[in-house]
């Protein structure tokens, strides 16, 4: 039964004994391959159990390098029939090439997204899609010979990254991927290049959305002018891409079909490899959406002491008063809904003022705050390619987003402001590049993304629930400590409104801003009642209203940058819950004692290790084997979340009961 294996063995240990010589990490792990090698073959349900061990042995990084070349099969193990172990041979063969020419693939196109996105020119927008045209055509080729292999015999890496390969939503046909391409360019130019104008008397300039109008939504406190900012938006936008977005996911939701999902959101979904998935994500909100009413419910009651009749007392709330373009955070109109007036609150932006801050500061104390944990410095290249600031001379995309240029080469874009909410975005970004550098070093082309979508956008927002606190902000110098004990428990329920209003009126948007797409790709929104569709799910996820009379001449999820650019979002619904559980675990190993948000793990090596090793896995085990290894949980779980929030649920529920407020909406 071992003939073959003994058989490699003895070879290897004449060629690593036999000269005298000291045998290399390498050669090691190769030996230490081989003795295990008999047990590392499962069969494939095996290797896809979502909560187990794997039988992959762990390869050191010296051995990572012959482990992305395919040299590491389970070819070695006698048990596999010699047609089994011609068939991985032949993949083993097929994954090497395919990931060497993946990396300058990848590379390429990553790079001209870039150059396009730091400075949209018309050069540089040719460029990407073009870039974007070779780098399908070639994915879709390497797919057709993907799907060609068989799966019996494959190890539990090869099993996953043929599976991982064979997925895709591109469509067929080089007509239909070039009028993508375009299609999604015009797109982005439009919602890239909007501007808003003479928003009233008192405001006659043009905005920019990043930062002008941001900062508008933010800071504007009058009803008629806030309303002309919202209208003026979405009239700048969804008017002039309606048709073409309509044609797009077409195109896309084809491209789904093709390839053997029902529609483009079905794809969107598979990623998560959840059974009845939508369902599984239903069940989670519903264990939130109490904290939620009660939170909606208190806010409506202060902007009706603002707005007057304006806002329904029993109604849903209008969609323009909640300092934010959409209403999906509402931490901006904090200075309205601060329950204890009398207490001064955390301020973070007059202490950052105050220590000659600058918008560099905020990048150096979000990677000192990494590496406190034990991750990586930021390297060199990143300080030098980073886009920091809204350029001057050019026109670029202000959306804050992270890039991954392989190897060591990571960067973000962003038009930051020395602000509290930017001290946010600046630690989220940072936390998408140590994910990068992370897999990047320690995992195959194959393997060099997050565990899901939704663990991709929590890193960062784990570091930022640490960083973003009293206890963390008293160490900075940036507040001080209150010296009465009943002004610090004030201040503690101070701080978890501003928190909720950020964290805990998230978590619905992301619902109703999926369902109205997934509906729209399954034919349940025909393309003649999008702007309903969409007002349906707001209002009933949210309670959230248009301020005005819409209809279908308007396109008003337009006005979002995930929709205009394609962009998954129920990753940033799964990323507010994994980061609370992240969070609670890493809380607990830095031996962290009182209210859970309170807690500040900076500097605790013991609590970033577990976070680190995550990290490295990139998306080579399943996400549930991640979750576990990391939290000691196999599923997501909302407990963490109502555990942080839980002072101020006793406190809305008893505030809201003192105002007789209506929980819900008519």
């Amino acid at each position: 039964m071992f003939g073959n294996i003994w058989v490699l063995y003895f070879v290897l240990y004449i060629f690593a004994f036999g000269s005298g010589k000291k045998m290399s990490y390498d050669e090691e792990d190769i030996l230490y391959w081989l003795q295990t090698a008999s047990t590392t073959h499962v069969k494939s349900k095996k290797c896809e159990a979502q909560c187990s061990s794997s039988h992959e042995p762990r390869l050191s990084k010296t051995s990572n390098e012959l482990y992305k070349n395919g040299l590491f099969s389970s070819s070695y193990t006698s048990s596999l029939a010699p047609h089994q172990i011609r068939n991985q041979r032949k993949v083993s063969h097929f994954l090497t090439n395919y990931q060497r020419q993946l990396h300058i693939h990848r590379k390429l196109y990553m790079m001209s997204v870039w150059e396009k996105e730091t400075n949209l020119t018309s050069h540089n927008i040719k460029k990407n899609s073009e870039e974007s045209l070779k780098f399908s055509t070639w994915q879709l080729k390497m797919q057709k010979m993907a799907r060609t292999f068989s799966m019996n015999g494959l190890n539990c890496a090869q099993t996953r990254m043929l599976k991982s390969m064979r997925k895709t939503s591109t469509p067929k046909e080089i007509r239909l991927r070039n009028e993508s391409a375009a299609l999604s360019n015009k797109i982005e130019e439009i919602y890239s290049k909007a501007k808003v104008c003479n928003i009233s008397q008192k405001y006659k300039d043009c905005y920019n959305f990043e930062p002008g109008l941001i900062n508008f939504m933010a800071k504007s406190r009058n009803y008629k002018t806030l309303l002309s900012a919202w209208k003026k938006w979405r009239d700048a936008i969804g008017p002039h891409i309606r048709h073409d977005w309509i044609r797009l996911f077409q195109i896309n939701n084809l491209g789904a079909k093709e390839n053997g999902f029902n529609d483009l959101g079905a794809y969107w979904r598979s990623v998560y490899d959840v059974e009845n998935f939508a369902s599984t994500i239903d069940s989670l909100w519903l264990k939130i959406r109490p904290l939620y009413l009660e939170l909606h419910a208190f806010v409506r009651h202060r902007l009706h002491l603002k707005y007057g009749d304006k806002v329904n007392l029993t109604g849903p709330i209008p969609a323009h008063l909640l300092g934010n373009m959409w209403a999906m955070q509402w931490n901006n109109i904090y200075d309205m809904c601060k329950p204890f007036k009398d207490v001064d609150e955390f301020k973070v932006n007059t202490g950052m003022k105050m220590r000659n801050y600058t918008v560099d500061t905020m990048f150096t104390l979000a990677d000192h705050f990494y590496q406190s944990i034990g991750l990586p410095a930021m390297p060199k290249s990143f300080w030098r390619h980073s886009m920091f600031i809204r350029p001057e001379n050019r026109s670029a995309v202000c959306y804050a987003s992270a890039f991954n240029l392989e190897d060591r080469d990571v960067r973000v874009k962003m038009c930051a402001e020395l602000n509290e909410e930017y001290l946010y975005v600046v630690h989220h970004e940072m936390g998408h590049c140590q994910y990068y550098l992370a897999y990047n070093l320690h995992q195959p082309e194959l393997f060099q993304s997050g565990a899901n979508p939704g663990f991709h956008e929590a890193i960062g927002d784990t570091a930022a629930l640490s960083v973003l606190n009293p206890a963390h902000l008293r160490k900075l110098g940036i507040i001080k400590r209150s010296k009465s004990k009943v002004n610090k428990k004030k201040q503690h329920i101070n701080f978890l409104m501003k928190k909720a209003l950020g964290k805990l009126a998230f978590y619905p948007y992301p619902l109703a801003l999926e369902s109205w797409r997934w509906k729209v790709f399954a034919g349940s929104i025909p393309t003649n009642q999008l702007n309903a569709g969409y007002w349906r799910e707001r209002l009933r996820y949210q309670g959230i209203a248009p301020p005005i009379e819409r209809s279908e001449n308007d396109f008003d999820p337009g006005a979002k940058f995930h929709v205009t650019n394609n962009v998954p979002y129920i990753r940033y619904f799964i990323s507010h819950v994994l980061q609370f559980q992240f969070y609670e675990s890493m809380c607990k190993r830095s031996l962290h004692k009182g209210p859970l948000h309170n807690c500040d793990f900076a500097g605790s090596k013991m609590a970033g290790q577990p976070f680190a090793e995550m990290l490295r896995l990139g998306s080579s085990k399943s996400w549930k084997y991640a979750l576990k290894e990391m939290t000691g949980s196999c599923g997501m779980e909302v407990q963490p979340i109502i555990e942080y929030f839980n002072p101020l649920m006793k406190w809305l529920q008893k505030e809201n009961r003192r105002l007789r407020s209506k929980i819900g909406w008519d």
